[in-house]
């Protein structure tokens, strides 16, 4: 650029020059069978700026070529970056209709062993605050549900309703400090009381020294009390301790069912206000 700016006269001049040879060149008549003298000057002269043009033109040609094929590589990676995305939008679809399936199918399968009426409900909101630990379900009274009515997955017991109104019910998880129901180890029928923790497990209360509880146990409900049908499962045993001067055991259990994570649960109630119509929609 220095070099153009300090012979700008001198290189305009030349170019001028190169310009006008090639046109004399095409201008001037030919003999027949030879090249004139004057022709064969102004052909030797314009021979060096013709190939300069010929190569300024092909670098030229060549770069808009790039260009134009960089710019359409550009669009055809744009258009395959998309239709990634939506496949993979897709395929992510399809698994989550594949999971709650399955979980529809066990929970089907459920409701086949139980033999009380029940109804199907989904998990539509979570209690955030540290009050209670609980989540509302899509179904209320017009569906049979009552405050008391105990509520399972497909894993085990998750908890029993505290409130309903006439499309809607809150359940209050079993791992709740003020939920308690009766329950024994399925093992050695030591009985107990199932109480949850402020820690989000739980613990079977009132078990006496003298009966024989070990890590790995499985829990149960009774079907004494609080409306859960005899032998759905609780939680597992996760630590054993006797203190010496108690009369009780203190026995921590982890609940079966994944608590957190539950999205579709059954409802025992007592009884069914429309047939056909208890299924998730």
């Amino acid at each position: 650029m220095t070099f153009l700016k300090k012979h700008q006269t001198p290189v305009f001049l030349f170019v001028i020059a190169a310009v006008l040879a090639t046109f004399v060149f095409f201008s001037m008549p030919r003999e027949k069978d030879e090249t004139g003298f004057l022709r064969q000057v102004t052909l030797e002269t314009a021979s060096p700026f013709q190939r300069v043009f010929a190569a300024v033109f092909e670098g030229l040609r060549n770069t808009w070529e790039r260009y134009l094929f960089l710019v359409g590589l550009e669009e055809e990676n744009r258009m395959l970056r998309r239709r990634v995305s939506l496949l993979e939008a897709e395929l992510s679809r399809s698994d989550e209709i594949r999971i709650e399936h399955n979980r529809l199918l066990s929970l089907l399968g459920l409701k086949k062993e139980v033999s009380f009426s029940t109804v199907t409900a989904r998990v539509i909101s979570r209690d955030r605050t540290s009050l209670f630990r609980s989540f509302v379900i899509d179904r209320g009274s017009r569906h049979g549900v009552s405050i008391g009515s105990p509520v399972l997955s497909a894993e085990g017991a998750v908890g029993k309703v505290m409130d309903v109104s006439w499309n809607a019910a809150k359940v209050l998880l079993i791992n709740d400090f003020n939920c308690r129901i009766d329950a024994y180890v399925r093992e050695t029928r030591a009985r107990g009381i199932l109480q949850g923790r402020r820690e989000g497990d739980c613990t079977l209360k009132y078990v006496p020294r003298s009966e024989s509880v070990r890590e790995g146990d499985t829990v149960v409900t009774s079907g004494l009390a609080g409306g859960f049908p005899k032998g759905m499962r609780l939680g597992t045993v996760i630590q054993v301790a006797r203190g010496p001067n108690e009369l009780f055991q203190n026995v921590r259990v982890r609940p079966t069912a994944n608590i957190g994570k539950v999205e579709e649960v059954l409802v025992i109630v007592t009884e069914t206000r429309s047939s056909g119509k208890d299924d998730l929609q």
